[in-house]
């Protein structure tokens, strides 16, 4: 067709060509620029296919050329597949937040591998040159799943492992320690020896009456001494100003050793009552507001006790009315304090009492530490040395009472 329109434009004459109108010149043209566009895109198609074109092939230029369809994979095998996580493998992670799941990485960032599959990820291949396949068969569609689940090109986050299948969150390698009680409190330093126990000598049952002071404040108080046979009950009361400031109860047995407390009971100005509890029978002292146990050591007195502990110890060896000597014992509070007190003998002095003027014998105790019981007492010796003069000052500085012997009475 293409030649056969040649030809007959070539067997035109100048004449002829001449003859014709401008607008059919321009049709004329227009074709035959149709018919060229036309016979080389058939060139080109037919050197695809591998023939040569032929000018009645123009039109259907297309026709030859092989077009073949690739299924599209659905899934590669050497990419992991993302699964949704058990219910139980969220609630553990949620419960054990140090262990939580892994984050996929931004999507500029390297692509990480899969802790369960270490075969490397597909790449993006074109065909060969010369190959009839359609660029885009090795592609991977990315999966659909939750937003904490892998995108293309990471690895799914491993499940977490759990000890059952209804097993709950942290909770399998979980052991409950049974429950021990409090453990004893020591009050003696590394390597200390407790306290030497002493002989003694009691004073007889009294009633001691006594001024009480505390700072610029004046009231009364009393000692109810009371021995029976291996047993005794002790029981110091203060007021000042019609109000009750102390009452002090020590009930307990009478041995070898002197005083062996069992129960002191202390109640103090609008505070509610402690007790202090002494078992020998386990050879610990409890208490009853504080979970704090003590060893039970022999010669151990409470805080009411120890003074007519005192009187029968020096009673029993005046011998250690010497400068220097000291005599220790263990001393219990109600509230779950405990000490050794060194009470350091001082000389004698002369000391007021409300009625007269004594010649006593005084001991000291001077804590360890400023915030330890300051302890000042007289004791006569012409009374069974009772406690004629005593001071304790507490942990403030502040003194807790004075006693200042009034009078002395024989109990029945």
């Amino acid at each position: 067709m293409l030649d056969a329109t040649v030809a007959e434009a070539a067997d035109r004459s100048p004449v002829a060509a001449a003859g014709l109108t401008g607008s059919r010149r321009r049709r004329i043209g227009l074709a035959g620029c149709v018919v060229l566009v036309l016979s080389l895109h058939g060139a080109c198609l037919g050197g695809v296919t591998g023939r040569a074109p032929e000018v009645g092939d123009a039109v259907s230029a297309a026709s030859p050329v092989s077009i073949r369809t690739v299924a599209v994979e659905s899934a590669s095998p050497s990419v992991p597949e993302v699964t949704r996580a058990p219910e139980a493998t969220v609630e553990a992670a949620v419960a054990m937040p140090d262990q939580a799941l892994a984050v996929p990485a931004p999507l500029h960032a390297k692509p990480r591998e899969s802790p369960r599959s270490q075969k490397p990820m597909p790449t993006r291949e074109g065909p060969s040159v010369g190959s009839s396949a359609t660029v885009g068969a090795r592609f991977v569609p990315v999966a659909t799943a939750e937003p904490a689940a892998a995108t293309s090109g990471f690895a799914a986050p491993p499940p977490v492992e759990l000890a059952g299948a209804n097993a709950a969150p942290a909770a399998a390698s979980v052991t409950t320690a049974p429950a021990a009680g409090p453990a004893t409190t020591p009050f003696l330093t590394a390597g200390e020896p407790p306290p030497p126990v002493y002989r003694t000598r009691l004073p007889p049952p009294a009633t001691l009456r006594y001024e009480v002071r505390r700072g610029v404040l004046r009231g009364t108080g009393e000692i109810r001494w009371r021995p029976a046979g291996d047993a005794y009950r002790l029981v110091l009361e203060a007021r000042i100003a019609g109000l009750t400031l102390l009452v002090q109860t020590s009930e307990g047995a009478i041995d070898p050793t002197g005083l062996a407390p069992v129960r002191l009971v202390d109640q103090r100005a609008r505070r509610s009552a402690q007790a202090a509890n002494f078992s020998r029978d386990s050879g610990k002292v409890t208490f009853s507001g504080s979970a704090t146990e003590r060893p039970l050591l022999p010669g151990t007195q409470d805080r009411l006790s120890w003074m007519i502990q005192l009187a029968g110890i020096v009673a029993a060896a005046p011998e250690l009315l010497v400068d220097g000597s000291q005599i220790a014992m263990v001393v219990v509070g109600a509230r779950g304090e405990a000490e050794v007190w060194s009470l350091r003998y001082a000389g004698r002095e002369s000391v007021d009492t409300v009625r007269s003027t004594v010649h006593a014998v005084k001991f000291v105790r001077d804590g360890r530490s400023a915030y330890d019981t300051h302890a000042e007492i007289w004791l006569d010796p012409e009374r069974d040395y009772f406690p004629v003069h005593a001071t304790l000052h507490n942990s403030a500085g502040g003194s807790e009472y004075e006693l200042l012997l009034e009078r002395i009475e024989a109990a029945p």
